[in-house]
């Protein structure tokens, strides 16, 4: 039995336990992504001095980004996009590289499979796909 730990929503559970043969919904799938958090504010004061608002300087940010952000992101949506080419819904998939998801047609054992995909932090129903066949 695969993990539906991935799996969010009642609507796309819902779905997973009775859709039948050839019934497909579209999701969106999640890539995982390195835990952020916000910087802790230097001071007690607050920031008046629109000076003291503006950010550092690129190089310091360049180095600042190299020491803590990890290349997760760009592995696990190579690790999904490989999951969607076995599966065969590499044609029909969205790629979107800012949001670091993928949009696609599934059906309920597709979207087992691409639970039980190690880089996919998520699936969610797409809440903004209209069937234009209605």
């Amino acid at each position: 039995m695969t993990t539906t730990t991935a799996i969010q929503g009642a609507e796309l559970v819902a779905f997973l336990q009775d859709s039948s043969d050839g019934q497909t919904k579209s999701i969106l799938i999640e890539a995982e992504r390195p835990t952020v958090s916000a910087p802790a504010r230097p001071g007690k004061h607050p920031v008046s001095s629109p000076r003291r608002m503006l950010p550092p300087p690129a190089a310091t940010l360049l180095k600042r980004r190299a020491k803590k952000v990890s290349d997760t992101a760009p592995v696990a949506m190579g690790e999904i996009e490989q999951a969607l080419k076995r599966l065969g819904l590499d044609g029909l998939a969205r790629r979107n590289d800012l949001s670091g998801s993928f949009v696609v047609e599934a059906t309920a054992e597709q979207i087992r499979e691409l639970a039980a995909t190690p880089g996919v932090q998520a699936i969610r129903p797409n809440r903004w796909h209209r069937n234009i066949a209605s």
